[in-house]
């Protein structure tokens, strides 16, 4: 019999990596992003300017338990893991080089989360995709799909400006004030927490998968608010404000740094507060966003959202503002129990 040659694997913390390290690790991730990320691919970028930008997301997510790892076979980096815990729920996410993860590959991903969750009494972690190549690594092992999500999105030569001036001039505001802010005014968090609150108990009753999540604190919020600012993200909103200065309305959208063609409503909301509905606030203010970016913003060639399936009431209104569905994402559900069983712990 031939000599069975041995199998070097490394997880390496990204925080820990020495410079060579870096370097290769980047080479993998230019790779990566040439292959499947086309839109925030740059040949022009080095593994420093990654390294600064890496770096960023992890002081600033350090007190959320943020952890990355790289993994190496034989010193080639294949892909990488990490995960985040926040006060409402813990989260995972992966990448590796290839259109199929392998197998063994998605093993060592799996012991890691592993370690994670026991290392913080984690039962369950969840993590959201509409990558196909995901879904089908996740579909292979069979986790559990907590919920499905469905993309949908709107070409600007699609757009109908008299529509939404009809929108706008038939919607009766007296009594509210109109505000565009590029970032949430730091007086009006604490109504933004308690109002989010509401629209997410609301999105849940709704919701045929109950899910048992902590809500999201102004803490909470502010982090993901900084994360979007620290990729590059500029966000616009619009809110309807009452007399007493408390949101009645809002509608947000990110205009990313790296896909400026591409406007994202993806990580923001449309969202009324329950006092104030039933008037068209919705789709008012959607009419007015649009407006707008017709009117500035000469660089977006389209819009995309995504809204899950039984939120028929914003679907329905995406459809009536030309939206249409382009593809499709899932929710994964990993339990410390399933990750046991799988690798046979």
């Amino acid at each position: 019999m031939g000599n069975v040659k041995e199998i070097k694997i490394e997880t390496i913390r990204l925080d820990e990596l020495p410079p060579e390290g870096w370097q290769k690790y980047f080479q993998m991730m230019q790779e990566v992003r040439r292959k499947y990320y086309r839109d925030i691919y740059n040949p022009d970028s080095t593994a420093e300017e990654m390294n600064r930008e890496w770096f960023k997301y992890f002081i600033a997510y350090k007190g959320k338990s943020f952890e990355q790892y790289a993994i190496f076979v034989n010193d080639v980096p294949r892909g990488w893991v990490g995960y985040m815990l926040d006060s409402r729920s813990a989260s995972f996410n992966f990448e590796a080089d290839c259109d199929v993860i392998p197998a063994d590959i998605l093993k060592i991903m799996l012991g890691k989360i592993y370690e994670y969750m026991l290392k913080y009494d984690i039962k369950e972690m969840y993590h959201w995709t509409f990558e196909n190549r995901k879904i089908a690594s996740l579909k292979s092992i069979e986790a559990e799909i907590q919920e499905e999500m469905i993309n949908t999105k709107i070409d600007r030569n699609e757009m109908e400006p008299g529509f939404y001036e009809q929108i706008v001039a038939s919607t009766d505001i007296n009594g509210y004030r109109l505000m565009f802010c590029e970032e949430l005014p730091e007086e009006l968090y604490d109504n933004f927490t308690i109002l989010m609150y509401d629209i997410l108990e609301d999105y849940r009753s709704l919701n045929p998968v109950k899910q048992n999540r902590k809500r999201m604190e102004k803490e909470d919020w502010k982090l993901r608010d900084n994360s979007e600012k620290l990729s590059g993200a500029k966000m616009q909103m619009y809110m309807l404000l009452t007399p007493e200065n408390e949101i009645a309305a809002y509608c947000s959208l990110y205009v990313d740094k790296d896909n400026k063609e591409t406007i994202r409503h993806s990580g923001g909301f449309t969202a009324v507060a329950r006092a104030h509905r039933g008037k068209g606030f919705a789709g008012y203010l959607k009419a007015k966003m649009y407006l707008k970016l017709l009117e500035e913003n000469s660089d977006f060639t389209n819009i995309e959202t995504d809204t899950m399936p039984w939120n028929t009431y914003m679907y329905r209104i995406n459809e009536d503002f030309g939206f249409k569905p382009f593809k499709y994402g899932c929710e994964f559900r990993l339990t410390s129990d399933f990750i046991k069983n799988y690798l046979n712990l």
